[in-house]
């Protein structure tokens, strides 16, 4: 009978150790509510709730030692005194029991209603820094196209980079420049007369010297040179666009007494040397050189000319045409 009680006894304190446990896990899912405050002599308070789950096992083993002295007067023997080994080291796992269970529980987080705030940096992204850079590049365009329409250019002309060595020429380009012998332009009819790549075809290559600078003397002395050193047949494929007015040009003919056959055309607002890269922002304004084949490839392009050189550029140029 006594081992039966005690057994009883044993079951009866795991059973509430176990619900206090749950208890405590459930108050802790859903808010704390066991104190952990210390009262004035050092031992820690645990709230009303474990006090009277404390109170209650010690009734409970009281009216069992009770019960049993009723129901065996003779047995003298104390459960508790006989099952302090035992129930110590039960007292240990259910401890052990009980913290596994603290540990393994987890805090109830409550999530902020809007969500985590987002970190604002004050750095400018790659994105703004790009979008910053295309808004300059439209900027920058749209004020070029501005002061093409200015000047009376298409957007198509002003769009147009700058031709080089080896790209191919356009016949309307040489629709503007002003003949010093007719004092008008060009226009699509004289052009094609002019460029040996559209027809009729009355040329097999152009020869161009361009100098952007008013009054060039280098241009001038070219065009003497290019006259006394080479024949005809030359210098009838051979023409001269100056930045000068035309009226100016034939001062200085006159005044110099030459007699030439080179054809010369004037561009006051440099667009045809502008689409020619004859007018350089990064380099200093010289006297250049073109050569135009029958395909329309700007053949050779020698930049910084010397007029004592001129001749000897354009014999090569002519047989680099007709290797």
């Amino acid at each position: 009978m006594t081992a039966l009680l005690r057994r009883v006894l044993q079951s009866a304190c795991v059973l509430l150790v176990w619900t206090v446990a749950i208890r405590v896990k459930q108050s802790y899912a859903f808010g704390p509510t066991i104190s952990m405050r210390p009262k004035k002599d050092g031992c820690l308070f645990m709230g009303k709730g474990f006090n009277s789950a404390r109170n209650k096992q010690a009734e409970l083993a009281r009216k069992m030692g009770l019960a049993k002295k009723q129901r065996d007067p003779n047995d003298d023997d104390d459960p508790d005194a006989q099952g302090d080994g035992e129930e110590s080291t039960q007292v240990k796992e259910d401890r052990a029991v009980f913290a596994e269970l603290l540990a393994k529980s987890e805090p109830v987080v409550k999530k902020p209603a809007f969500g985590t705030p987002k970190i604002v940096s004050n750095k400018p992204s790659a994105a703004s820094k790009g979008s910053k850079t295309k808004s300059k590049v439209k900027a920058a365009d749209r004020k070029r196209r501005k002061n093409a329409s200015s000047k009376g250019e298409s957007e198509a002309e002003a769009d147009r980079l700058p031709l080089r060595e080896g790209d191919i020429a356009e016949r309307r380009d040489f629709e503007l420049l002003v003949s010093l012998e007719t004092g008008k332009q060009l226009g699509p009819i004289g052009a094609a007369q002019l460029v040996p790549w559209v027809p009729p075809y009355l040329a097999e290559y152009l020869v161009v010297l361009v100098d952007p600078r008013r009054q060039s003397g280098d241009l001038r002395q070219s065009i003497q040179y290019l006259t006394s050193n080479l024949g005809p047949e030359v210098t009838d494929k051979v023409i001269v666009v100056s930045a000068d007015p035309n009226d100016v040009t034939a001062s200085w003919i006159k005044r110099s007494g030459i007699d030439t056959s080179i054809r010369m055309f004037s561009d006051e607002k440099l667009r045809w040397m502008q689409s020619y890269s004859a007018v350089v922002d990064d380099e200093r304004w010289s006297m250049s050189i073109y050569l135009f084949c029958t395909s329309g490839v700007i053949r050779k392009l020698v930049r910084q000319v010397d007029p004592s050189k001129a001749s000897q550029l354009v014999t090569d140029m002519v047989h680099l045409v007709e290797e």
